[in-house]
């Protein structure tokens, strides 16, 4: 797997420059901080980069048994299926014994919101004051679900979703080792699929891959987008409703994703009002809608991609937004 083999190994390697920058900070500390607390969306590197600190602290020596998951003094708990106090009492019993071949035991407790009132309660002490050789990364998607106890013992990383320059680093490297010879636009599109997850990028390349094409039209057929919804909004912008909804029509015969498709008319409409704002952007097409206009029909979209899931016909929700828009409607 694309993601796992392209795994960043290094500070350097990261792709996030947010993480890389808070880490510079952390890491310079004396004394180094004894529990860290990485939070932020699935798939934008917590645990990638959990294992990246256990490698800086315990030193080249250990590093390759850090990568490979068999060193004995880095511990990874899966708080998911690990939540009870006897879980956590089984972790505290440990903490008197010493590192076996490295400076620190390091213990990474993921998705470290699923731990139970009692099993946080029982942390919490171990969190305040841990042995000497001891540390700490708690990682979790839900921070608010945390108590606060915790949250303020820990140092705290934010992991925020994935910048399009960040994505575009991370599916050049892959590019590159594997010898793809991606389009500059076909990263684009994978990127902007990714909603801001390393994780989701590399799994939608890799099965461009096994699909067997990896061009932009490629991955739009194996995705169910159609290669023309620039086209839709050339029709939504002329207000030609018979053909608007002709097309979405045709595009619902030709098994079109619309969740996909509504996500992308979002994304372009997002980039002609950044523009009309004079916010410098590259533009694929440019479009005659007014900022006002631009403004109505994404939250007519937003209303329609709300209402997919309770639509018995896939396209109707859509159709029902270009029809508002175009008629004028009931105003959001």
């Amino acid at each position: 797997m694309y993601y796992l083999k392209y795994r960043p190994q290094t500070i350097k390697e990261l792709d996030s420059k947010s993480v890389r920058d808070q880490l510079a900070a952390v890491l310079q500390a004396d004394p180094m901080p004894h529990a860290f607390l990485f939070s932020g969306p699935k798939g934008t590197g917590k645990t990638s980069t959990a294992r990246i600190i256990a490698k800086v602290l315990n030193g080249e020596d250990n590093a390759q048994a850090i990568t490979r998951g068999y060193s004995p003094d880095v511990i990874e708990i899966d708080a998911a299926s690990h939540r009870k106090i006897d879980d956590i009492r089984g972790l505290i019993a440990e903490l008197k014994f010493a590192p076996i071949v490295s400076p620190y035991k390091i213990y990474i407790i993921d998705e470290v919101h699923m731990l139970t009132k009692e099993a946080f309660n029982a942390l919490l002490k171990s969190l305040e004051e841990p042995p000497p050789s001891t540390i700490f990364i708690l990682a979790t998607t839900e921070i608010e679900k945390l108590p606060k106890t915790i949250v303020s013992r820990c140092i705290q990383i934010i992991f925020s979703k994935a910048k399009t320059a960040d994505l575009i680093s991370m599916l050049d490297r892959i590019d590159s080792a594997e010898k793809l010879k991606l389009s500059k636009e076909a990263k684009e599109f994978i990127a902007q699929k990714a909603d801001g997850s390393f994780r989701d990028a590399a799994k939608t390349l890799e099965m461009a891959v096994i699909q067997g094409d990896t061009s932009l039209g490629g991955m739009k057929q194996y995705l169910g987008i159609s290669t023309s919804e620039q086209d839709l909004l050339t029709l939504i912008d002329k207000k030609d409703l018979k053909k608007s909804l002709e097309w979405i029509e045709a595009a619902a015969g030709s098994g079109n994703d619309f969740a996909s498709l509504i996500e992308s008319l979002m994304a372009r409409l997002h980039q002609q009002l950044l523009k009309k704002n004079n916010i410098a952007v590259e533009l694929e097409t440019e479009y005659n809608f007014t900022i006002k206009e631009i403004s109505r029909l994404i939250s007519l979209l937003q209303k329609a991609y709300g209402q997919l899931k309770y639509s018995p016909i896939e396209a109707l929700p859509l159709e029902v937004a270009i029809v508002e828009y175009v008629e004028g409607g009931v105003s959001i």
